[in-house]
């Protein structure tokens, strides 16, 4: 007995080369899923940003008369409206943009840095559209807010609002 060994159980140099490939190639596929994932998450994210930022402009256009108190018919801004918060009508905001890094509210207040990557475009177009629940062709102003990152995508909301 005494020469006798006993003979060890172990994994071969095959073996274990094996189970690290194995691993390896699960490990990657979790790395590419978790990382597919983010990205989803993080595109998401900019498209509620973009959203949000379009809404709120939207519906600080539509809480201005559709007329302008001046009488001004003209699209775009009336003389002296030089700053948004000076805008008295619906069709004062057509032509009206905002660049990256400048995003405000209406109080003028710079939204966070989160939201400071888009820019923000407002179109307001005299038009026709059939109304339905109106009751046939009404005449009114279609308002886009169109807000874009740097890299060309762009997401846009639009309201058609009929004249009184």
């Amino acid at each position: 007995m005494r020469g006798e060994r006993r003979r060890q159980r172990a994994f071969t140099l095959a073996e274990v080369l094996i189970a690290a490939a194995i691993l390896s190639f699960a490990t990657i596929a979790i790395v590419q899923a978790v990382t597919a994932g983010q990205a989803e998450t993080l595109d998401a994210l900019k498209r509620a940003r973009a959203d949000a930022l379009a809404q709120v402009l939207l519906e600080e256009v539509l809480s201005k008369p559709y007329t302008d108190p001046d009488g001004d018919t003209a699209f775009g801004p009336d003389a002296g409206e030089t700053t948004r918060a000076a805008f008295d009508a619906v069709d004062d905001f057509h032509g009206y943009n905002e660049s990256a890094g400048a995003l405000a509210d209406q109080a003028a207040a710079a939204y966070p840095t989160a939201y400071q990557g888009f820019n923000r475009a407002v179109s307001a177009v005299a038009t026709t559209n059939s109304v339905a629940s109106l009751g046939g062709d009404h005449t009114g102003v279609q308002v886009a807010v169109t807000v874009s990152e740097p890299n060309g995508r762009t997401w846009t909301v639009e309201r058609f609002v009929p004249a009184p």
